[in-house]
């Protein structure tokens, strides 16, 4: 996974509010989203109920191998979080973070 794009990707996202980050808030706005990404400290349950939710839905899911703090600064947000979720993310852009 290339992680510099990955923080610019989610950086830009932060700025124009298309950025959603935890669990529950995830959760409830799964429409219209196009990636996820989990941190190493996410609990394996909820990992097996987003990826299935994602997998329904069609959207693209990247494990990130940093704990939940970590996730949180390459947000530019001042917590951490365990899964956040991107829209403005194009198919390309998914691509190269997959390489």
């Amino acid at each position: 996974m290339n992680e510099k794009k990955l923080a610019k990707l989610l950086k830009e996202a932060a700025v124009s509010s298309k950025l959603k980050t935890g669990y529950k808030e995830v959760m409830q706005y799964m429409k219209g989203t196009k990636l996820i990404v989990l941190s190493s400290s996410l609990s394996s349950d909820s990992e097996i109920k987003l990826k299935k939710i994602a997998e329904e839905s069609g959207i693209e899911v990247i494990e990130y191998s940093g704990n939940s703090a970590l996730l949180g600064r390459l947000c530019s947000v001042s917590y951490g979080t365990s899964v956040v979720s991107l829209k403005n993310v194009s198919d390309e852009e998914i691509t190269e973070l997959k390489k």
